[in-house]
């Protein structure tokens, strides 16, 4: 199917400037995923600490997404909480913010039935004309949206996909069979976005494209050219930066990836997120390095004794 919501996604991080957004920083991080071939980026969720933002920081952020990008680059809106009302008024913020389309996070905390995500789903897709990616994240929101209560969300027409956060092989070929084919069906883990391909799916939304947007986007375009020799060694190549990045709460390790990176970008995350351990400093550095960037070279190398330093006295 072509739909411009096929492809890999960037879940943006959000880059502070002592306790404000760093306006600045993120255009920088916008317009290098645009040019190191992101599909689309993704605002306001986890990765980029969406609940230590304000309901105004959040509006301001995918503003600001919007006119960086442009008219036509997708800038996805990560919406939802445990309030369907409150939902709501995200949506209306988001829509008013210039968004493309909507990632609806399931609520949490207080863990309704399938009923009760029947409901949420219905009443936000209700609530706008934009279409809505459903985030499934049970490790997050304690409850999980089950592939049969998607066919009760058939009747609305902007309910156009999912992301799963654990990129189930199992539920993505069973959520094809109870829904039409065109129904999107979207991988949140990495490490499973070639076998998810394979199985049907239509893209990945990841924190790790923060780091190596080009590196996805070559290993999409191996998978979908069916030349999974080559998907195979291009993921292989991740595997050992994504054991790393998951030894910290996210976005804490990718924050401080990007800054070596990009040293205009800081590292800072909102508390309760603390610095990283300092003996995660050397071993992301190595992993960084061994991943192809594009225009780094020596740069990185040059940063790596002041990232050590800082971790250090963190």
């Amino acid at each position: 199917m072509n739909h411009w919501l096929h492809g890999m996604f960037t879940a943006l991080v959000t880059p502070f400037d002592e306790d404000a957004i760093d306006h600045g920083a993120l255009e920088r991080l916008i317009l290098w995923q645009i040019a190191q071939g992101a599909d689309g980026i993704v605002v306001g969720t986890a990765t980029g600490e969406s609940p230590t933002l304000s309901g105004s920081e959040r509006e301001a952020l995918c503003a600001t997404a919007r006119r960086i990008a442009g008219r036509h680059y997708p800038v996805i809106a990560a919406v939802g909480s445990y309030s369907t009302a409150g939902t709501i008024a995200e949506i209306t913020a988001a829509e008013k913010a210039g968004a493309s389309a909507l990632l609806l996070r399931m609520p949490y905390y207080n863990r309704p039935t399938q009923a009760g995500l029947a409901a949420h789903a219905l009443a936000a897709a209700q609530a706008t004309g934009l279409e809505i990616i459903l985030d499934n994240d049970p490790d997050r929101c304690g409850v999980e949206i089950a592939a049969e209560t998607l066919v009760q969300l058939e009747g609305a027409a902007n309910i156009v996909g999912i992301l799963e956060r654990r990129g189930d092989l199992v539920r993505c070929d069973r959520i094809a069979r109870l829904r039409d084919r065109r129904f999107m069906r979207l991988t949140g883990a990495a490490e499973t976005i070639p076998s998810y391909l394979l199985a049907g799916g239509c893209g990945a939304i990841t924190s790790v494209g923060n780091l190596a947007p080009h590196w996805l986007a070559r290993l999409e375009s191996a998978a979908r050219s069916e030349l999974y020799g080559q998907a195979q060694i291009l993921q292989r190549r991740l595997v050992p930066l994504l054991d790393l990045l998951a030894r910290e709460p996210d976005p804490v390790l990718i924050k401080l990836a990007l800054s070596m990176l990009h040293p205009e970008v800081g590292a800072t995350c909102r508390a309760p997120l603390a610095p990283p351990r300092p003996e995660c400093v050397p071993l992301l550095c190595d992993a960084i390095e061994d991943l192809p960037h594009p225009g780094i070279g020596l740069a990185m190398k040059a940063e790596r004794g002041a990232l050590a330093a800082l971790a250090r006295h963190a």
